[in-house]
């Protein structure tokens, strides 16, 4: 632990890219000097995380002047002349999601208990088996046996932790028994094949404690017991089974590809998941008021909701945005990424473009509509988080929201990345108060000060402070709540600001307004909805006000959603996307009309018309074609065929065509410009 620090060099190695940060004293306070990344080289063709850090650091250098390097490593210590560093702190989320196994007595009870407790660790959870076999597969035959049906599940895995739960305290242990024989017999199948025998955490009913243990023996594996996730019927103790998990998670810095090239000495390990932790809770605490924290990466994504003395988390450790969207793709199926597009996509093509990021994921955006494919992407995992946050905290709340990720800190405009969060946690019941603060963190300076933390948690609070908090207000949010029809007023809302004049606004149902503060001013709202439209928990048509310079300035400014809740948009794709465009345009993003053609819609087949009575005998006169060929004539002598029973015929746009009828365009019938 190094007790006084000046010049530290923070390392963020993340799976796409590396960052590092070079924190220093000005004027007696530890301040953000300056930042640079590159793209991580942990992965093939490197496998060395240092190169990364050697090229970043390069540019860092260049950037501030200042001699980092020598000879291809870090300059260490501190040089009078204000050159090197004292100490190098390394944090990683490109590590492998730990791959969990719940084994339970109750799916309702226990093993929700415990998936919740994995939820605070980048993990999948590949298998969930319990007693009353809820969660299990259904049986292949009749006659199998619960033994059989969830060996036929568990034997194929290959996990990193098996956790064994169930009982509450003082209950009974027989059950316990059960699951410990069904993980005796998955270790003995690995040793027989000689696989890796994964972890066993038992977080179960105390009691049961040597049972288990007794029934793992003979096996050669690592048996951890904590305190019991389900104490109680009512209550849940999940910090114990976590923090196991999460020593088991960290386990892999050790293991980090070119560690050896960092002076050990002034070298402090840790990961991005426990650097969030320490600052959720510190700002949580610190405030004294529920705090909400997005990180949507490349392969991970990360909520945490943290109140003073508890926090809840939503991680999940293979669903992102480049190596995790194969798995977001799989669970929300193209048309919901699509219906956030503000263009019109086929869908085969953005699957194509989805599985092209797998295979590139280090490709960076490139165009527009690129950025909002990655937007697009974001809402659905912050969708599929915050359901996992509220089945673990139904009665969530937070009234301050700090977002990082590369799709926000890449967006062109920070309207997009309002607008994602907005739609993505879509929120309104959790807000307790009327106003939202909303934070764009785009250095990721949350878990720079985390890390910062575990060797000066003096320089981490100046960098909190001076950098992170003064400089990242994205906006502040208003929710309004009700409304049936779009268009009609719902509410009127006046800012008043500190030393200058007023501004008033008449929102409608089904629109964002945005009224613009700057930043370093103040203002007060006040917000007049109409009967049956509320703001957060007040009643319905209450007049709503802030106190004196409660509103910030910040980037956008005061931001009041009259969308309605839970947010619907239109089935149909040209209105959709209309309604996307003009949010895009309320909060700046946009500035004119959308660019993007409507598709052509194909239209309909005509009915058949019955066939006419054949004309009278007439001269064999050759008549011209559509295309200046000469049709011929059928004689007098040849049978015409028969108008009925056309065999339908497949349509340019592979739509079924009936034989012999024309389709007749209208203008009512043509798409809208």
């Amino acid at each position: 632990m190094v007790e006084v620090v000046r010049a530290v060099l923070v390392v963020e190695i993340g799976s796409v890219t590396t960052r590092v940060s070079l924190i220093d004293h000005v004027d007696g306070e530890s301040r953000l000097i300056g930042q640079a990344e590159t793209l991580t080289s942990r992965e093939l063709p490197y496998q060395n995380i240092f190169f990364a850090v050697q090229e970043a650091t390069a540019q860092l250098a260049d950037l501030t002047s200042r001699q980092l390097l020598r000879d291809g490593r870090l300059l260490i210590p501190h040089t009078s002349t204000g050159d090197g560093i004292d100490a190098v702190v390394v944090m990683a989320s490109a590590l492998e999601p730990l791959r969990v196994v719940v084994t339970a007595v109750a799916a309702d009870v226990s093993a929700r208990s415990a998936l919740h407790a994995v939820r605070g660790v980048p993990s999948v959870t590949l298998a969930i088996l319990t007693l009353d076999d809820t969660l299990g597969r259904p049986p292949v035959t009749n006659d199998q046996s619960w033994i059989e049906r969830q060996l036929e599940t568990l034997l194929p895995l290959l996990p990193d932790v098996i956790v064994v739960t169930g009982g509450v305290e003082g209950g009974a242990v027989e059950a316990i028994s059960r699951l410990a024989h069904l993980v005796n017999l998955k270790l003995l199948f690995n040793e027989t094949l000689r696989e890796p025998l994964p972890s066993v955490i038992y977080a179960g009913n105390t009691a049961a404690q040597t049972q288990v243990q007794m029934a793992l023996r003979d096996r050669n594996a690592n048996v951890l017991a904590v305190a019991n996730v389900r104490p109680a019927l009512d209550r849940e103790m999940l910090s114990p089974l976590r923090q196991a998990l999460l020593a088991h998670y960290a386990r892999q810095l050790a293991d980090l590809p070119g560690l050896s090239q960092f002076d050990r000495d002034h070298l402090t390990l840790c990961t991005v998941v426990e650097a969030q932790y320490a600052m959720a809770r510190f700002l949580a605490e610190r405030r004294q008021q529920p705090v909400l924290y997005t990180d949507v990466g490349a392969t991970v994504t990360t909520l945490m909701a943290a109140a003073p003395g508890e926090i809840h988390t939503a991680i999940h450790g293979v669903r992102g945005t480049a190596y995790g969207v194969a798995n977001l793709l799989n669970e929300v199926g193209p048309a919901a990424i699509s219906r956030w597009l503000p263009f019109a996509i086929d869908e085969s093509e953005l699957v194509e473009r989805l599985l092209n990021r797998v295979l590139r994921p280090q490709t960076m955006p490139a165009t527009r509509e690129e950025c909002y494919l990655d937007l697009a992407l974001t809402r659905e995992a912050l969708a599929l988080g915050m359901a996992e946050l509220r089945d673990e905290a139904p009665n969530l709340e937070y009234s301050r929201l700090f977002a990082s990720g590369g799709p926000f800190i890449h967006a062109p405009h920070p309207g997009m990345a309002l607008l994602a969060l907005l739609d993505g946690l879509q929120p309104g019941n959790d807000l307790p108060g009327l106003l939202l603060h909303v934070h764009l963190d785009t250095l990721s300076l949350l878990a720079v000060c985390g890390a910062l933390a575990t060797i000066s948690a003096e320089a981490a609070l100046s960098v909190c402070d001076h950098d992170l908090i003064a400089n990242t207000p994205l906006a502040t949010c208003i929710v309004l709540q009700g409304g049936s029809r779009l268009g009609e007023t719902v509410a009127e809302v006046e800012l008043i600001t500190v030393g200058g004049g007023s501004e008033t606004v008449q929102v409608r149902y089904g629109e964002i307004a945005r009224l613009p503060l700057s930043l370093g001013r103040y203002a007060q709202v006040k917000v007049k909805p109409v009967a049956g439209v509320r703001v957060g928990r007040d009643a319905p048509g209450e007049p709503v006000e802030s106190d004196p310079a409660e509103v910030p300035g910040s980037l956008l400014g005061l931001i009041i959603d009259a969308r309605g809740r839970p947010l619907v948009l239109p089935e149909n794709g040209t209105e959709r996307r209309r309604l996307l465009w003009s949010w895009l345009r309320a909060l700046g993003a946009e500035r004119s009309d959308s660019p993007y053609p409507e598709p052509e819609v194909a239209l309909p087949p005509a009915p058949e018309v019955p066939a006419a009575a054949p004309p009278p005998p007439a001269a064999a006169k050759p008549r011209q074609g559509w295309f200046g060929r000469k049709k011929p004539v059928v004689s007098e002598t040849e049978s015409a065929p028969p108008p009925a029973a056309a065999k339908p015929r497949q349509g340019w746009l592979g739509r079924k065509q009936a034989s012999g009828a024309t389709v007749e365009e209208s203008p009512s019938s043509m798409p809208k410009q």
